[in-house]
């Protein structure tokens, strides 16, 4: 098919790290076959997961990624099933020794649906919502169950997979009632780490969770991310760069980007 230039998303810019081979900042394209094209974006550091309809973030939630060491891998993926209310059946791994299956209802870790995107590892609801926000995943990406219900039933609507309204109303109201959808058209799911973003007027770095970038390189890439903003960096307060950098471990830090531009150092 031939692709409509009409739609073409950009993301953040994409610079590697020198020498270490690490993206702080990435380029993210889609061309979209057609207006109703849906693609996810998650990235990693900020715990966050966006929705793009035809090229339009329409909208933006909370997620928990996996933990050090069960680190959520970065890529481009396609998500390619939905199953509602789903069992967990303890994977093959040390951390989930001696843990029995757990049929749908509330006490089963994988909440109301799971989002096929690569083997063994989903997009899926959790009983620990209060742990949003920061990784807690032994690598899958969680959701607030409510949340993740909104973006299942968006799934069932941009992809063709012909489930009625009816059908997920019950499986909504049926929190026992396991169904699995094999999706007509698969969804793009691009995970990126990104520590550095300029996002609603503010130039955000956001702790690095997978401790993969060092303060000297993370500064050279604030600077780098600046001046495509069209900010004059000669003129910048090198200080606040530093001060900025600095709390790359510790929580994220915002700062608008016209403080950068009119180079307060306050």
């Amino acid at each position: 098919m031939k692709r409509d230039p009409r739609f073409l998303v950009w993301g953040i810019l994409f610079v590697l790290l020198g020498g270490a081979g690490v993206s702080v900042s990435s380029i993210w394209r889609a061309k979209l076959d057609d207006p109703a094209a849906l693609q996810l974006v998650l990235n990693i550091p900020a715990n966050r997961l966006d929705v793009y309809e035809a090229g339009v973030r329409t909208r933006t939630y909370e997620v928990s990624v996996g933990k050090r060491p069960y680190n959520t891998p970065a890529g481009k993926y396609r998500i390619s099933s939905v199953v509602w209310n789903p069992w967990w059946h303890p994977p093959d791994s040390k951390w989930a020794e001696g843990r029995k299956p757990a049929p749908p209802g509330p006490t089963n870790p994988m909440g109301r649906v799971k989002l096929n995107f690569a083997p063994l590892l989903y997009i899926h609801g959790t009983t620990e919502e209060d742990r949003l926000g920061a990784p807690a995943s032994h690598g899958c990406v969680r959701m607030a169950n409510g949340e993740l219900i909104e973006l299942a039933r968006l799934v069932h609507a941009r992809t063709d997979t012909r489930v009625s309204s009816t059908v997920l109303d019950q499986l909504v109201a049926n929190p026992k009632m396991t169904r699995q959808f094999q999706l007509r058209r698969s969804v793009p799911l691009t995970v990126v780490y990104d520590l550095v973003e300029v996002r609603d007027g503010h130039l955000v770095v956001h702790p690095d969770v997978y401790r993969k970038a060092d303060q000297p390189t993370l500064q050279r890439e604030v600077m780098e991310l600046l001046k495509k903003e069209g900010i004059n960096v000669n003129a910048l307060n090198r200080e606040l760069v530093s001060r900025i950098t600095m709390k790359r471990n510790a929580t994220r830090l915002e700062v608008p980007l016209e403080t950068l531009a009119n180079g307060d150092g306050r």
